[in-house]
């Protein structure tokens, strides 16, 4: 057991080195748009598409090759295309760039909830599996600490990111190949497929609720002239909290109940944004609770591998995440910029249609969780 501890550590760790790396251009975006124009936002969304694909082709490999080498093989394509953020010049170069990170973050990702879900007792699964997920919440307040501490220098803010993202690579070596092998198959249930609808219809939900709301805070807080650092940090703080008492929560009371309550919190900060936007504290509390209600993705990916046979599980819990990464996270900022209403109001907005397209999958999607 003890290994097996030391290999959730070392997966946990890489997982929160991955997450690091995808949001850091987030806090350094202003010096590329400085440096490429307006075209340099569209890096955001093209490693989001990088990671549907990404997510969805390792998993496959994963499954028929073996997790353990489609990890490596993740973990070198996000790692060293940070080191070319240092010196590129170039947009096309930048977005190829930015494409193979979000590739190898969400794969990294995909395998990681397999082997969570693998290497975690029962009874504390959505436990780890949140605290997992939380670790982009840490990986964001690393990326927006560091660029704060290096705010004149975008050389020394990706050195520090490409040092940590590296030390990924000896992790590697304390996770062992999984032991959830079967004879790789396409042909699934009917139960199984509906699942698939059903858990890719979450999944849109969840990342067009965060990916948006992550990426455009910094932007947000700075029209309305607030303290940015601290409220994005306390925000991020609340989301890392509430993911690791979602998954506890969910180990006792079902996934299904947990996701009722989670989407229901962030109907409710939805609509007080909305009606709200005129009022700078009410921007900020929903803003802060719904950081807190979208915990419902906290054990998602745990949950997903919870109900998919041997055989699919890495295949099938990546294809529910494919599109939420490609619609959600790929196009889910244009979405919003693109709305009519105002920032406030577009992010709102998209936040509330999420928040009820979770809720209503939710029901649709099996309980894996015995409750008394």
């Amino acid at each position: 057991m003890a290994n097996y501890k030391l290999a959730l550590t070392a997966l946990l760790m890489i997982f929160l080195f991955s997450a690091s790396a995808i949001y850091s251009i987030s806090f350094v975006l202003p010096k590329f748009i400085a440096k490429f124009g307006d075209f340099a936002s569209f890096a955001i969304p093209l490693s989001w598409i990088g990671g549907a694909i990404g997510g969805l082709l390792m998993g496959i490999f994963g499954d028929a090759k073996g997790k353990r080498l489609s990890l490596l093989i993740s973990i070198l394509l996000f790692v060293f295309p940070i080191i070319g953020n240092i010196i590129v010049n170039n947009i096309v170069i930048f977005y190829v760039i930015w494409f193979l990170i979000g590739y190898g973050v969400n794969a990294v990702n995909g395998i990681s909830y397999v082997y969570a879900a693998e290497l975690s007792p029962l009874k504390t699964r959505g436990l780890i599996g949140s605290i997992m997920q939380g670790l982009y919440f840490l990986g964001a307040i690393t990326g927006l600490l560091i660029s704060f501490i290096t705010r004149e220098s975008l050389f020394l803010y990706y050195m520090i990111i490409f040092v940590l993202s590296i030390i990924s690579i000896p992790l590697w070596f304390l996770i062992p190949e999984s032991r959830w092998r079967a004879k790789f198959s396409f042909r699934i249930s009917k139960d199984m497929i509906k699942v698939t609808i059903f858990g890719s219809l979450f999944s849109i939900g969840a990342f067009l609720l965060l990916v948006p709301l992550v990426s455009l805070s910094f932007t947000l807080f700075s029209i309305l002239r607030v303290n940015v650092y601290a409220i994005i940090l306390t925000g991020f703080i609340i989301g890392m909290i509430g993911f690791t008492v979602a998954g506890s929560i969910s180990d006792r009371i079902g996934r299904k109940t947990a996701s009722y309550v989670f989407a229901g919190i962030s109907v409710l900060a939805s609509l007080l944004f909305f009606f709200g936007v005129n009022y700078t504290y009410l921007v900020i509390s929903s803003f802060i609770l719904l950081m807190l209600g979208s915990s419902f993705f906290a054990y998602f990916g745990i949950w997903m591998s919870e109900v998919y046979p041997n055989n699919f599980k890495a295949t099938g819990t990546n294809v529910t995440l494919f599109l939420g990464r490609l619609l959600g996270g790929g196009f889910g900022v244009t979405l919003v910029l693109l709305l009519p209403l105002g920032l406030e109001r577009d992010l709102s907005l998209t936040a509330l249609i999420s928040s009820i397209i979770v809720l209503l999958s939710a029901t649709q999607l099996p309980e894996t969780v015995k409750t008394k």
